[in-house]
């Protein structure tokens, strides 16, 4: 399996918080984390899930 190269989400990064999700893009998967926990558990989704995941979150923010 291939090592993801995670980065924060640029909400975090326009809100100046430190904890924060972290996301990584794989080939066939997107996976994340807690920031403040960066040994800890790594959630993987499909990256059609993920899409549904953000295209609702947008939808809830408005933007």
């Amino acid at each position: 399996m291939e090592t993801p190269r995670f980065r924060k989400s640029s909400r975090c990064e326009e809100l100046n918080q430190d904890g924060c999700v972290e996301v990584a893009n794989g080939t066939d998967f997107v996976a994340f984390r807690d920031s403040m926990d960066q040994d800890g558990p790594v959630v993987l989704v499909g990256r059609s899930a993920w899409r549904q995941f953000v295209a609702a979150v947008r939808s809830e923010d408005g933007r």
